[in-house]
Parts: structure tokens; C-alpha cells; sequence
């Protein structure tokens, strides 16, 4: 519950930043860019959980899919802030603007319902990804508000990566 009203909080905070600032909130394109997909990225990882979770009754994925809703969220509170088009809106589970996260889904599907120890890899290869990703974007300057969200999402990265671990 704690973590729900965290998130919610930054979620308006971020909604009126810009607003309590007065000032127009725009970002570099490449920054858009990353956002969009990010958004993206952490649908893969909510449908793939999803999923898996139906596939294998892993209890990990039925935590971890959850939080990556509310992951979705904090980008989609970005997403709004800086008029960015969300890609996610009206996709179905598994289905994807981005072509490379597309078959990045079906790969860890298919990898994943093998077994469970195979299923828990699938966890881990998306958490590395979204790690890395993460790192990418944040190697350059970022708005506070932008950082604070990428700061939380890595470290929910690196949580969900543990999950999958142990």
C-alpha cells in the first residue's frame, strides 16, 4: 500500500511540475524518444510477467508484474508531462509498436515456458535489459523529474532482479 501512495505522488508531482513551475516542459527528441520506449519496455516486462506468471503459477511473477504496472505509470505521468505520445495506449498483452521489443517478447515466451528455472531466466534477461537501458539514458543530463523516475525504476530493476535469483 506504501508503495502504491509513493507512486502516486510522484505521479502528480510530475503532472504538476511543469505546471507549478509555469513554465513550457520540453525535452530534447533523443530524450522523448527514450521515454516512449521506455514506456514500452516496461510493458514488456509486465506482459511478459503476466504471462509467465499464468503459464507457471511462480509466485515472483505475480509480485513483480504488478510493480511493473506501477513503473508503467511513473512514464506514462512523464510521458504526459513532456506531450509525448504514449505507444502503450490500446495494446494488448504482448503487443508492441517497437518491432525489437516485439520479438523480444515472443523469445522470452517461448525461452520461458520451457520450465520454471527457464521461466526465472526470462525474468532475469528483461530486468538486465531494463538495467541497461536505464543506465543508457541516465549517462546523459536529465531533467529532476525525469531522473527521479529513472532512478526509481532501476532500482526496482535491481529488487525484481534479486526476486528472480534467489
Amino acid at each position: 500500500m506504501r508503495k502504491k501512495l509513493v507512486a502516486t505522488g510522484i505521479v502528480l508531482a510530475l503532472a504538476m511540475g511543469p505546471i507549478a513551475q509555469g513554465v513550457a516542459a520540453t525535452l530534447p527528441s533523443a530524450t522523448k524518444a527514450s521515454l516512449a520506449f521506455m514506456v514500452e519496455e516496461e510493458k514488456l516486462a509486465r506482459d511478459v510477467y503476466t504471462t509467465l506468471y499464468a503459464k507457471t503459477g511462480l509466485r515472483q511473477f505475480a509480485n513483480i508484474y504488478k510493480a511493473e504496472q506501477a513503473h508503467m505509470d511513473l512514464m506514462k505521468g512523464l510521458l504526459k508531462t513532456y506531450g509525448i505520445k504514449d505507444p502503450t495506449i490500446g495494446k494488448a498483452v504482448g503487443k508492441f509498436n517497437n518491432a525489437a521489443l516485439s520479438a523480444l517478447y515472443k523469445k522470452l515466451i517461448a525461452d520461458g515456458s520451457v520450465s520454471l528455472v527457464a521461466a526465472l531466466n526470462a525474468g532475469i534477461a528483461v530486468e538486465k535489459k531494463d538495467i541497461a537501458d536505464i543506465d543508457k539514458i541516465l549517462k546523459t543530463t536529465q531533467p529532476a523529474d525525469v531522473k527521479l523516475v529513472l532512478d526509481r525504476l532501476l532500482a526496482g530493476s535491481y529488487n525484481h532482479l534479486a526476486a528472480f535469483t534467489r
